[in-house]
This record gives C-alpha cells, structure tokens and sequence, in this order.
C-alpha cells in the first residue's frame, strides 16, 4: 500500500514573505530536485490558506492535465481562488461541461477570427504606444492591464469601446485586495458596488451586439449569443463566459506582457538585438511586420519563450481531487486541495539547467525543441486543459514587444527588482515603473 501523501509526503512551509518576495516556485523546485514531485506544503496567504499539496515536474503536470485529470477538479480548485461570483465557464468547470464550453470556444480562437483580431490587437497597441509621452515614467503593468483588457474585450469579446472603461475599472476592482486600511464594510459595499457595475457593462455589450450582430460570427460573444438565444437566462449565462474569458485574457496577459517590457528595460542590449532583428526584417514605423513574419523570428520567439518560463502568469495552478489519485509514490486522498506548480516545473535544474539565469540561448535549436515539450513548458497549460487563448496570447505578445522594441528605449526608474510576487497568480506588489524614450 503506497503512502498517504497528506501525511507521508517531504514537507515545506512558505511564508507570506515568499509570496511577496516572488520566491515560492524557487522554494518549490528546490525541495522538488531533493524529495521528488509530491510534496506537503500549504497555501501561505488568503482566505483559504492552509494545508495543501505540490506536485512539481513534467510527470506530475502529465497526470493532472493528461491521464488523471478526471480524478482532479478545475471547478472545486478554482472555487477556492475565484469564489463562486464569476458563473462558470471552461476555466472553472470539469468534463463533461468543460469539454463541451471548449467546443463552444474554439471558433473565436481558431485561424479566422484570430486573422481578424490580429488587425484588432495591431491598433490597441499601437494607440498604446502612441500616448507614452518620450521620457515619461509609465508603470508598465498597469499600462498592460488596461492594454490587455481593452485588447481581448474588443476582439474575442465582440465589445464596443465605450463599454470597455466602465468594465476594465470594476473587474479590476473586483479582482484587486482590499485598500490599505479599509473596514470589512467598506471593502465590501465597494466589492459589490464593482460586480453591480461590471454586469451592467456587460448586460450593456450583450444587447448591444445583439442589435448588431453579424451574418458571420466575428467574436466570441456572436458565437455565446447564437448557443444561448433560447435559453431563459441567456444573459445570465453570456455574463458567465465574457467574465471568465476577460478574467483569464487580461490579468494573464498583463503580467506576462508588462514583464517583457520591464526585461527591455532591464536589459538594454537584449532590447536592441530585438530592434535589429526587428529591422533587418523590414519593420518600418508606416508598416509593422505582418503576425507571419514576427512569427518567423527567431530572437522575438525565444524572448517569449523565456519570459514565459521564468515568469510565467500563473504560478500554481489549483485542484481538488474529486477521488484518489496516485503520483509519485503517494496516495492522494479525495478532498485534497493541490497546488499544481506550473512556475516551478520551469525553474527544475534538472529540466532547465541555471534555471534562474534568463537565457533564451535555450531555444536557439529548433531540430531539438527539448525545452518546449508537453508538460515541460507550461505557461499555457497542458494537455486537455492547454489555454485556448495560447494564439491570441502569442500574437499579442509579439505585437507588443516588436513595437515597443522597434520604437522605443526603456529605462528603469529604480534600481531595485520587482519580484514576480503571489501564489496561485503572479502580480508585482510595487510599480514596474519605466521611462520610455523614441529611438
């Protein structure tokens, strides 16, 4: 009989200083490379902080996302981080459900709406970039929540732009901790003042795309509004889909974009190596390069590749096994709340050697993609659970990177590093604040 893993499995403690600190997937893959991939750790922070089990490695992520993932639940995992606010829809919901909401989805993301949504994305981003005043300090991470919000809601969620300000301002509110100081009463009257505003935004952008609502779906609020027109809470319903597609778009989005620019600036030469590629391409100010052709550089591709790795959106992703599953050795007993550790998987010495140095040197072979396998590379999930979105996210990382990279200088405002701080999301506790200057 293998042992229990609650009871039995190598134990680590983190604190809510390597939350902020950005030191738990390092913590993580360290105690993973001593004492395997099933380990007896604990949520550090937050309201469900407690007893929890990490399972770190390529083998483990294959189980959860591949062979057993029935065994762990999606649903009763992200209840513990979302709540049961948001509806449910493909990020939240097991199989059969979530299979069939991947059906649902995957139009909005396949080759013909993404070619339309790349023209989409190409104008956000360069409206973006157009009002950074030369040698003004931006914080770049608000700049790509905003950027990322409008970039997903305008495109894959079919929402005009006067609706986007008034739903970008209340789910970030909603997403976002309490104030500094803040009563319970207060936090909560402004919590419910935000969702009472983010579902009239919505409400908003349904009926307004009802009224105008192409021949040929163009966004995934078409394809919600052609699925649901019969159903008596159809709003209720699209309300579901757009906040979870908008949940997982843009404050994914925004951490791994604004930490590809903060690398820019950290990183002059590397940013200038970009801008030469970028060139020698034939990128020019009056005609960006085409998704196809940023696609075929390579030093954009690896930037991105390791951005990713390093520092990837999600740093832990979170089940529940709904029965027993057997990783590494141990039992896991149904009811057991799991930290799946996407970030330290990539910081696996064994797997990434130097895993701390930022290198894209490690995809320069593309005969031996040994560092993008399934289950290896994880910054978009895996498996039956791999992120729709990947392609929308990939074109919209390079979008922003390129112009950014081919216009502009950044510079840090500060010296210090801003930690890749959090637990299951990763979310800079400081500004990531930058200058920009013309090239």
């Amino acid at each position: 009989m293998l042992p229990v893993a609650t009871v039995a499995a190598p134990q680590i403690t983190l604190r809510a200083s390597d939350v902020s600190e950005g030191t738990v997937a390092h913590r993580q893959a360290v105690a993973a490379e001593a004492h395997g991939s099933v380990l007896r750790g604990n949520v550090p922070t937050g309201a469900f902080a407690g007893p929890c089990i990490y399972l770190v490695g390529p083998e483990a992520a294959e189980a959860v996302l591949g062979s057993q993932r029935a065994v762990f639940s999606s649903a009763q995992g992200w209840v513990r981080v979302l709540g049961n606010r948001f509806g449910r829809a493909v990020l939240n919901t097991d199989d059969p459900l979530h299979l069939d909401q991947r059906r649902l989805w995957a139009p909005a993301f396949g080759k013909v709406m993404l070619d339309i949504h790349a023209r989409g994305i190409a104008r956000y981003v360069d409206d973006f970039v157009d009002s950074w005043k030369d040698d003004e300090a931006i914080d770049v991470y608000a700049a790509m929540r905003a950027l990322a919000f409008r970039a997903v809601a305008g495109t894959v969620g079919g929402m005009s732009n006067d609706i986007l300000a008034d739903a970008c301002g209340a789910l970030c509110t909603v997403l976002d901790g309490d104030g500094d100081g803040e009563t319970e009463s207060v936090y909560l009257e402004r919590k419910n003042a935000a969702r009472k505003t983010l579902a009239n935004a919505l409400d908003a952008a349904i009926a307004q795309r009802r009224r105008t609502r192409p021949a040929t779906p163009g966004s995934l609020l078409d394809l919600l509004l052609e699925h649901f027109e019969l159903a008596a809470d159809a709003n209720a319903e699209i309300r579901s889909h757009l906040t979870i597609l908008l949940i997982a778009g843009y404050d994914t989005g925004a951490t791994l974009y604004s930490r590809a620019l903060y690398i820019l600036a950290e990183q002059p030469p590397l940013a200038d190596r970009l801008a030469r590629e970028l060139h020698a391409a034939g990128w020019a100010a009056s005609s960006p390069l085409s998704v196809e052709a940023l696609d075929r550089l390579p030093c954009l591709d690896g930037f991105m590749q390791e951005v990713g790795r390093l520092y990837p959106p999600l740093l832990n992703v979170p089940r529940v096994t709904i029965s027993e599953a057997t990783i590494g050795g141990f039992r896991i007993p149904p009811g057991t709340l799991v930290a799946l550790a996407l970030a330290a998987t990539q910081q696996l010495e064994r797997v990434y050697p130097d895993p701390l140095r930022f290198n894209m040197a490690r995809y320069a072979n593309p005969v031996h993609p040994e560092y993008t396998r399934p289950f290896q590379m994880l910054t978009f999930g895996g498996g039956g659970r791999m992120c729709l979105g990947i392609r929308f996210a990939q074109m919209e990382f390079k979008a922003i990177v390129a112009t950014v990279a081919a216009r502009l200088r950044l510079h840090l405002q500060a010296a210090a590093p801003v930690p890749h701080s959090g637990f299951w999301a990763a979310r800079p506790v400081v500004p990531m604040s930058v200058r920009a200057v013309g090239r």
